[in-house]
């Protein structure tokens, strides 16, 4: 399983998810990025293609990916997770690991 995580910037929420499913799940292939220009690895067309599912942080990631890329929104999923956590804050981790278990992921 090849996984993207998506927030804003991939300074905070993306990366974080990225280290947690990195060390917690090694038999998933996982990257981030982010939508904004002039931040580190921004959301493409072949890092879309690479991933066999997108997760969102939220919904204006799902509508810019629905306005650039209309072909890629069907692996979209939305976590819902707003933009107030440092990377790796223990809270963030926290909200990851309620995810996982609300989401029914494995």
């Amino acid at each position: 399983m090849k996984i993207l995580f998506v927030c804003t910037c991939n300074l905070n929420r993306s990366p974080t998810f990225e280290h947690y499913f990195k060390k917690n799940y090694p038999n998933h292939e996982v990257k981030s990025c982010g939508t904004c220009y002039g931040y580190p690895d921004r959301l493409s067309e072949k890092i879309l293609d690479w991933a066999n599912v997108v997760y969102v942080m939220d919904y204006s990631h799902k509508l810019f990916i629905q306005k650039q890329f209309p072909k890629k929104v069907w692996k979209v999923k939305v976590i819902g997770i707003s933009d107030e956590y440092d990377p790796d804050e223990e809270r963030l981790i926290e909200l990851i690991d309620y995810w996982i278990k609300d989401s029914g992921f494995r």
